[in-house]
This record gives C-alpha cells, sequence and structure tokens, in this order.
C-alpha cells in the first residue's frame, strides 16, 4: 500500500470508529461537542452511514483507487469551510470546529501524499 492509499486507509479507521460510535455509544462523544444526551434515532443512523462510507475508504485503500484518494480531498478540504460556515451562522457549536479540522487536515495530508506520488513518478520516468 503506498502513502497515499495509506491515508486514505487511516482516514477510513478514524472514519469507522466515529461511526462504530454514533451507532453504538453516541452519548459517549455528544457531549464532548457541546451536545446534550439523546436518544433520538438520527444520531446511531448518521452513524450508520459513517460506517458505510467508511467501507468505501477502507475497499478504495486496499485496491490502490488513486481517483478515490483525488476525489475525497475535495470533500475533506470543504468540511472545515462547511463547519466554519455552521459555527459563525449560530447553527453549531465551537466543538464542531474539530470534527472539520480532522477532515480537512485528513485531506490535506492525502493531497501531500499525492504530490510526493506525483515528484516520484517524474523523477524515475
Amino acid at each position: 500500500m503506498n502513502r497515499v492509499n495509506r491515508s486514505i486507509f487511516i482516514f477510513g479507521l478514524y472514519s469507522i470508529l466515529m461511526g462504530i460510535v454514533l451507532l453504538f455509544v453516541p452519548n459517549i462523544v455528544l457531549p464532548i461537542v457541546g451536545l446534550p444526551i439523546s436518544n433520538e434515532p438520527w444520531i446511531r443512523l448518521l452513524g450508520f452511514v459513517l460506517i458505510c462510507s467508511s467501507y468505501y475508504y477502507l475497499r478504495s485503500a486496499l485496491k490502490g483507487n488513486v481517483d478515490f484518494a483525488r476525489y475525497t480531498i475535495h470533500t475533506r478540504f470543504s468540511a472545515p469551510l462547511v463547519v466554519i460556515y455552521l459555527i459563525t451562522t449560530g447553527k453549531a457549536d465551537w466543538h464542531f470546529l474539530s470534527f472539520g479540522l480532522i477532515d480537512g487536515l485528513g485531506g490535506l495530508w492525502t493531497w501531500l501524499e499525492m504530490k510526493k506520488e506525483e515528484r516520484l513518478t517524474k523523477e524515475n520516468n
């Protein structure tokens, strides 16, 4: 597994862990991000959706799908912007910033690894 796919795989592991927490024990993480403890089904459904998307990350990384890695950069770079928008408009608490930052930094890591791979490929040709 090259470094690009390793970054996707590790992000997939983080994502699946968060999905499992939200699906099975959401009240562990809700207070951390300033949300009240809840038994509403939406948080568990969100956990399931996160697990499903994590599956794509993990399988794509194992298959070496560079196109998938490239596409994830776009969405992960937008995550901090969306979170900042939600915070500045009062629709989310500042605690949510950590999620946006993790996504953004994960996207940056993948992007940097792609640039390294491209540079190495050019040097070897």
